[in-house]
């Protein structure tokens, strides 16, 4: 898998949003200007949220907006953004300010951007990152030891 670095193509920081499906929109704009997925894509994700609730969220402060690949993944793809204010997801305490939007068109690539998040979570790094100013600091911080 190629490697994910975080560019002015694919961050967003300090990003204005009404709410959780506003903030869905612009992380997923991001991957739609890339080619990277459908137009539709944002809203399979908002629909399968209605449906089967909030499990984008998956740790405190952050979500990772995602659907399957027939919902329109063009290619592998990741973008980043942090909120200026944070929003609420139904049934979810703590609001989150760290969106990671991606598009996988198979298992494997799911999984390896999967590592890569829960990676991030383990090291505790979600509110450093919904509090970081430049695209340099992110990739700093995330790149880590590997």
């Amino acid at each position: 898998m190629k490697e994910i670095k975080f560019t002015k193509e694919n961050v967003r920081l300090n990003v204005q949003a009404a709410d959780w499906k506003e903030a869905i929109h612009q992380g997923v704009a991001l991957l739609e200007h890339n080619g990277l997925v459908t137009e539709m894509y944002a809203s399979h994700i908002i629909r399968n949220i209605h449906e089967y609730g909030p499990y984008i969220v998956i740790s405190p402060g952050i979500a990772i907006p995602h659907a399957r690949p027939e919902d329109g993944a063009i290619d592998i793809g990741v973008s980043l953004i942090t909120l200026k204010q944070p929003v609420h997801f139904h049934n979810i305490e703590t609001p989150v300010r760290v969106l990671i939007s991606f598009s996988a068109q198979d298992n494997d690539q799911h999984l390896n951007i999967i590592k890569m998040i829960v990676k991030i979570i383990e090291e505790g790094l979600i509110q450093e990152i919904a509090g970081i100013s430049s695209i340099q600091k992110l990739n700093d911080l995330i790149g880590g030891d590997e």
